[in-house]
Parts: structure tokens; sequence; C-alpha cells
């Protein structure tokens, strides 16, 4: 049985994306008793320091040199197998203070993707013709596949914290997943990109099929998907979102139909509290400073994530 691999992705910074993957890959386990891996692709490494701290992190990977993404790459320039499980961290993702979520497990970032990133563009491998030498570029966008692969029946969601680029890195996301999803905010800069990220993920699908096609590649390749839109920090007033977040929740949907989430998150300290103690949404009582907020988030992600198993499976 395969996992659901959702590539969560903004070009936009700011739109929440990564705490959206955290607490919805949360949620999906919480609510549902999914199985969930979450991978860090940005080199900026937020979704690793959210969920195990900074500090905790930088012991992790500098101190006791814990595997991360940058180990999968370097085995794909060393020429080397790496097992996928010596690379999943899985008692990291907490669930209240001392205790940890035991099927949301994590594969974490490194700052040095931003130099693994330029190498592998640089990357040529020489074959016998130019089919072969393009089997060998779909080999390069399969690294994250092939690990995926290999962990495929211990996980029924798979979701991937996207940078905010179309490289090689983002690229390896977006050929290993079933659907990409968008994160966004209520505002104009964060949303005027959708369109041209759902016209360079077709550029992509039809890209990689003809490759695989030309190649004569032993294996299909499936397009990914777009999963939806899915709005974050969204200001509230009256039961509903505020007029101008409304006016342009309806915008969007008029643009994308059927593809914008019904449901929303709402803005508010309580996401913000919670990742400043590295602990997720639903662990609202050990956050007294901003319970109330906190738990009706909480419960937003809930509904959320009831929507989304319905829409991305």
């Amino acid at each position: 049985m395969m996992p659901t691999v959702v590539s969560m992705i903004n070009w936009k910074g700011g739109v929440g994306k990564t705490t959206l993957t955290l607490q919805l890959g949360i949620a999906l386990n919480k609510f549902h008793n999914k199985r969930v891996l979450l991978i860090d692709l940005d080199p900026q490494c937020n979704l690793s320091f959210v969920a195990l701290g900074i500090e905790s992190y930088v012991d992790k990977v500098y101190n006791q040199g814990v595997h991360s993404l940058k180990s999968v790459f370097d085995a794909y320039f060393s020429d080397t197998e790496i097992d996928a499980k010596m690379v999943i961290q899985n008692k990291v993702v907490n669930s209240r203070p001392g205790k940890v979520y035991t099927n949301v497990h994590m594969v974490l970032s490194h700052q040095e993707l931003v130099l693994l990133d330029l190498r592998l563009a640089r990357s040529r491998k020489s074959g016998r013709d130019h089919k072969e030498e393009t089997s060998f570029e779909i080999e390069k966008l399969a690294i994250l596949k092939r690990v995926i692969d290999q962990v495929a029946d211990d996980y029924d969601y798979v979701l991937l914290d996207c940078p905010p680029n179309v490289n090689l890195v983002t690229q390896n996301a977006f050929y290993a997943s079933n659907y990409f999803v968008v994160p966004a905010i209520p505002d104009f800069l964060s949303t005027t990109g959708i369109s041209l990220i759902r016209d360079y993920m077709e550029k992509f699908n039809t890209d990689f099929r003809n490759m695989h096609q030309y190649a004569e590649y032993g294996e299909l390749y499936n397009d990914t998907q777009f999963g939806g839109i899915i709005f974050n920090m969204v200001d509230e007033y009256g039961g509903g979102p505020k007029r101008t977040h409304q006016e342009t929740l309806t915008s969007i949907q008029s643009q994308h139909p059927s593809f914008v989430f019904s449901e929303f998150i709402t803005d508010g300290d309580g996401i913000s509290v919670a990742g400043s103690v590295n602990l997720p949404i639903y662990a609202h009582e050990y956050l007294p400073r901003s319970n109330s907020n906190a738990k009706k988030q909480a419960e937003y992600f809930e509904k959320l994530s009831n929507e989304f198993i319905l829409k991305i499976k």
C-alpha cells in the first residue's frame, strides 16, 4: 500500500506553510489515526526548528551527527544506497511536555541543501546515448521518491514542506508526490502566484512524462494532481471571515473553482505560542497564555483534517 504523498508549496513566504504542514500532519494522526511522515526540504529548516526547537536540532544534526535530508542527496553523489530508516527520526514531534507522537515521524532538513541544490543542477552523468542520459536525469529527479518507496508500507501520508522555488530539490518533491497543495493567506500578494504555480506544475508533469516516454524508462510517470488551496491566518468577524478576507476567498474560488478548501485556519497567537515552546496546537492546556485561542485553532485544524482526507486520498 503506497502512501499519499503531498507537496506543500507556495513561492510567497509568510503564508504559514510550515505551520500548516506540521499541525495538519499531526491532526491526520491525532484525529484519523493516520501514520504520517513529515519531510523538511527547505534549507531554512523551519519545520525542523518548530518541531524540535533550534537547540535540539543543532545538537542532533551537528553534534550527534543524526542523518538529515542532506544524507539522502550525499548518497546520490557518492553513488551509494541509503537506508531510509536511518534518515527518518521517529521520536521528535512533541505531543505534550515530555511526550511524543509515536506515529508522526520526520526527516530533518539541513542548511547545506542550498549548496546541494546547486551541485545537483551542475551534475551530469554520461551515458551511451541521449536516451540513457535522459534516464540518468530521471534518476536525479527520483532521489527522494526512492527513499519514500523504501518505507511505503509504513505510512498513510507523507507531507513535504517545500522551499519557495522550483529548483531540483523541489522538483524531487513534486516528482515523488501524488498531489500538491498551496497554503495561502487572504491577501493579494500571497494569492497572485497560485495560477503560475499551477502552470509550472503542469509543465513539470508534461516534461517528466515526456522524459519517461523518450527514455523508455522502466516505470510510468504518474501526474501530480492539484490538491487545492488552504487558507491560513484568516481574520474572523461575526462568525465568519471578515469582509475583506471573504472577498479574497470568493475571488480565489472563482479563479480556481472546486479547488479552495471550505475549511480554513483562523488567525491568532495560539499557533505561534505553541511553536515557541515546540508543542502542537492540540496541547492547548499547556499554553495558559493563549489557551482559548489555541483551543479554537486546534478545532479548526481538526475540521480541516476531516476535509483533507476526503479530498486528498
